[in-house]
């Protein structure tokens, strides 16, 4: 397989050294790369949905319009929840502006190559979880969902929905308490009548979650506590901010 990587930061050197790092990293795995470079936010947002990568390293403090304009037109413009974005910056005073873009992960300058490395291993875990199907069974014939297209499963008299990125739903006779073991870290039961995917959560409070599509649903009080542990340990997976 070849990932696609692509790096904008208008420090050229800067921009070099990700460059080597990351092929560096590739050589010594089966999977290959394609890496391509931009050096202001409005060339890359020109670029970015012909050449759709999976893995972005988006410097923050850019000329013009910033790495934060560059984020939310991938996620609100384009609508892109997939690609996984690594801001990379000299300052640490960010948090909060970048929360409503789920980066994947926020690396400070000069960056390790140790610390890019794990952040590499971490997100192509993540590309393979997303890519392993869910699989069920609707009149005897069996179906499958890659788990990186479900955001949510909801249960009603006996009959599991699945809610799907692209706003298509499927349906079939089971219980949530069957699979919800069985399901990939990201998900999270918040009810005795729904699991959502982490990465569809826009936003939270203590009693309810925001989905992307707009979707607010009410998180039942015996599952409040493992929610939050769900997404400690989510984040925690990641080293997200």
């Amino acid at each position: 397989m070849i990932y696609k990587v692509a790096i904008c930061d208008d420090e050229i050197n800067q921009c070099a050294v990700l460059e080597k790092i990351i092929i560096e990293y590739f050589n010594n795995r089966a999977e290959k790369c394609e890496v391509e470079v931009w050096y202001d936010s409005m060339s890359l947002c020109r670029d970015i949905k012909e050449f759709n990568p999976q893995i972005l390293f988006l410097d923050i403090e850019l000329p013009g319009d910033n790495g934060v304009y560059a984020g939310k037109y991938i996620r609100e413009t384009l609508h892109n929840d997939r690609m996984n974005i690594v801001f990379i910056s000299h300052k640490t005073s960010y948090a909060m502006e970048l929360f409503q873009i789920h980066p994947y992960d926020f690396l400070i300058k000069p960056i390790d190559d140790n610390v890019l490395y794990d952040t590499m291993t971490k997100i192509l875990q993540l590309e393979d979880v997303q890519k392993k199907e869910f699989r069920y069974t609707y009149n005897k014939t069996g179906y499958s969902i890659p788990y990186g297209e479900i955001m949510l499963f909801s249960s009603r008299n006996k009959t599991i929905t699945i809610c799907k990125t692209d706003g298509e739903s499927v349906s079939y006779y089971g219980k949530l308490s069957d699979i919800v073991s069985n399901l990939p870290f990201q998900f999270v039961c918040i009810s005795k009548s729904y699991i959502v995917n982490i990465k569809c959560i826009k936003s939270w409070k203590s009693d309810a979650v925001l989905l992307k599509n707009g979707m607010e649903i009410s998180i039942a009080q015996s599952k409040r506590a493992s929610f939050k542990q769900a997404i400690f340990n989510y984040g925690r997976s990641k080293d997200v901010i």
